[in-house]
C-alpha cells in the first residue's frame, strides 16, 4: 500500500506540473495578444510589423537569383549576409528552387518536423499513467510555441538549422551516434552554433564520431566557397563585408528597439544593462524614443557598448568553459538542456527564433516526467517539475508586456533554466540508448 501510495503521489505531481505548464503557456500567451489587440501600439505586437513578415528569407530574393557568379555579391550592401557559406545555397533553394511563394517550403518543413517531434513524443508517453496531461504539455508547445511562430514569421532559416539539428538530436537519443554527429555538422554549416551539440560526443569520449561532425561541416562549408568562386580564397573575402556590416549594426551597437524586445543573448543583456544605467533606471517608454540616438550619438554609452562587444568573445568561452565544468558528469537530459541554452545565450546577438532549440530537451523532459518520475522509478524534486513548468512556459510564450525589456525577461529565465539543471539531475531510463550507455 505505501507503494502504490508513493505512485500515485509521483504521478499526481507530474500531472499537476504539465498542466500548470500548458495553463500558464495558454494564459501568458493570449493575454500578450489580446493586450496588444487592445492598444494597437507596435511595441506590445508579440511580432515584427506585419510589413516586415518573413523578411529574413524574402530580403535574400535578388542577392541569391545568380548565387554561382561570385561570392561578392553576398558580401556587399544590404540585406546583410553573416551566415556560414553553406546557408546561401539554402536560401536559394527556398527562394528559387520551388515554384510559387518561397515562404510556402519553409513553412511545410518547420510544419513537418514539429509535428514529427511532436508525434515522436506522443508516441514516447502514450503508456504513462499521466499521458494526457502530458499529450497537453506536447500540444500546446506543437500548436502555441512562441519560437515556432515567430520564426515563421520572420522567415528565418534559424529554422532550418534547428530541423536538421533536432534530427541529430533524435538519433543521439537512440543511441545511432554516427548520424547524430553529420547532423549536427550539417546544421552547423547553416548556423554556426548548433555545432556546440557534439559537446555530447565530446563528454562520451565518443571522439571519433565528434570528429567526423566537424569534418562534415568542414568539408560542406569549403565545398560551398568552392561553388561560390572563383576560388575559396577570394570566395571568403567577398563574405566578409557583409560579416563586418553586421558586426557594425548588431554587435558593437545597441540593437533597434523594434528588434531588441526580441533579443536574449548575454551581450544583448550586458548592453541593456548599460542603457538603463545611462538612463537611470527602467525606462522602458523613454528608452524607446531615445535608444536610436544612443545607438549613434559618440557618447559614453556607445563606447561602453562597443568595448563590450571586443571582450565578449572572451566572456562567452568563459561561460562555456564553465557551463562544461558545471555539467560534465550530469545526466543527459541536463546536458542537452545545457547546450540549447548556451546556443541560446553566447551568440552575440540571438533572436527568439532561436528559442526552437529547447523544444527537443523540453520534449525529452516531459518523457522524462511522464515515464521515469510519474512511475515512480526515478525521484525528482516537486519544486523542481514546477520551476520547469513555469520557466518553460514563459520561454515559450511572448513576453511582450515587458516592452523594451522583453528579451532581457527571456535572458533571466534561460538563466534560472541552466540553474534548475545544474541543480538537480535528470537521470532516465527511457530516453534511448545514450541515456543507457553513460548510466553503463
Amino acid at each position: 500500500m505505501p507503494l502504490v501510495k508513493a505512485v500515485w503521489s509521483s504521478a499526481a505531481r507530474v500531472r499537476l506540473a504539465l498542466w500548470l505548464y500548458a495553463f500558464v503557456t495558454l494564459l501568458v500567451s493570449a493575454g500578450t495578444t489580446a493586450f496588444y489587440m487592445h492598444t494597437r501600439e507596435w511595441y506590445f505586437r508579440p511580432l515584427f510589423a506585419k510589413d516586415d513578415r518573413f523578411r529574413d528569407l524574402t530580403n535574400y530574393t535578388e542577392k541569391t537569383a545568380h548565387l554561382l557568379g561570385g561570392a561578392t555579391a553576398l558580401g556587399f550592401g544590404p540585406p546583410t549576409f553573416n551566415y556560414p557559406a553553406p546557408a546561401a545555397f539554402v536560401l536559394k533553394f527556398l527562394l528559387h528552387a520551388i515554384p510559387g511563394h518561397p515562404i510556402r517550403p519553409f513553412l511545410m518543413l518547420l510544419m513537418i518536423c514539429v509535428l514529427g517531434l511532436g508525434l515522436a513524443a506522443l508516441l514516447a508517453v502514450r503508456g504513462s499513467a499521466v499521458k494526457y496531461s502530458a499529450a497537453a504539455a506536447i500540444g500546446v508547445t506543437v500548436l502555441f510555441g512562441y519560437p515556432l511562430w515567430f520564426d515563421a514569421d520572420r522567415g528565418n532559416i534559424e529554422g532550418v538549422a534547428w530541423a536538421v539539428a533536432s534530427a541529430g538530436l533524435c538519433f543521439f537519443l537512440m543511441g545511432k551516434y554516427r548520424p547524430a554527429a553529420v547532423l549536427i555538422g550539417l546544421a552547423s554549416c547553416v548556423k554556426p552554433f548548433p555545432v556546440l551539440f557534439l559537446l555530447l560526443l565530446v563528454v562520451r569520449k565518443r571522439y571519433r564520431d565528434a570528429a567526423i561532425g566537424a569534418l562534415t561541416a568542414g568539408l560542406v562549408v569549403f565545398a560551398s566557397f568552392l561553388a561560390l568562386g572563383p576560388n575559396p580564397v577570394k570566395a571568403y573575402a567577398g563574405l566578409k563585408p557583409g560579416v563586418a556590416r553586421y558586426v557594425d549594426i548588431y554587435v558593437e551597437k545597441l540593437a533597434p528597439p523594434d528588434e531588441a524586445r526580441f533579443e536574449h543573448s548575454i551581450l544583448d543583456g550586458l548592453k541593456s544593462a548599460v542603457v538603463v544605467i545611462h538612463m537611470r533606471g527602467l525606462r522602458p517608454h523613454l528608452e524607446l524614443s531615445e535608444i536610436w540616438a544612443l545607438r549613434d550619438r559618440p557618447g559614453r554609452a556607445s563606447k561602453v557598448v562597443r568595448r563590450l562587444s571586443k571582450i565578449y568573445p572572451a566572456i562567452a568561452a568563459s561561460g562555456l568553459a564553465f557551463l562544461l565544468y558545471v555539467f560534465y558528469r550530469k545526466p543527459l537530459l541536463n546536458q542537452m538542456t545545457a547546450l540549447a541554452v548556451a546556443i541560446t545565450l553566447f551568440s552575440p546577438s540571438s533572436g527568439d527564433y532561436t528559442l526552437l532549440h529547447l523544444y527537443v530537451p523540453f520534449g525529452a523532459t516531459v518523457i522524462f516526467l511522464a515515464t521515469d518520475v510519474a512511475s515512480g522509478e526515478t525521484g525528482f524534486s516537486y519544486s523542481a517539475m514546477l520551476a520547469l513548468a513555469v520557466i518553460y512556459a514563459l520561454i515559450f510564450s511572448p513576453l511582450t508586456l515587458m516592452m523594451i525589456y522583453a528579451g532581457d525577461g527571456k535572458l533571466i529565465l534561460l538563466i534560472a533554466l541552466v540553474v534548475v539543471a545544474a541543480r538537480f539531475p535528470m537521470r532516465s531510463t527511457h530516453l534511448g540508448g545514450a541515456e543507457k550507455v553513460l548510466a553503463s
